[in-house]
């Protein structure tokens, strides 16, 4: 399931919400005033694994695959 970005129109707070694909989005209010006047955020994604095109083995990183920074309030990355 992806972890969508949302920006609050009205108290201007960012939050994160795992959503399922099925899940209408437009009903999804703000975690901290309750509003629905809330906008989807363009987030970046990270991919881990050998860049080359020939990842035939398993890698795992010491962060995240959902985090693009080096801290994450989801995982602790």
């Amino acid at each position: 399931m992806p972890i969508y970005e949302f920006i609050c129109s009205d108290c201007n707070k960012i939050f994160d919400k795992l959503c399922s694909l099925k899940d209408d989005l437009s009903k999804v209010r703000c975690e901290y005033c309750e509003s629905q006047n809330i906008r989807k955020k363009m987030s970046a994604f990270a991919t881990s694994g050998n860049h080359d095109g020939n990842d035939h083995e398993s890698h795992s990183g010491s962060s995240c695959s959902s985090c693009s920074s080096g801290s994450c309030s989801s995982c602790g990355h």
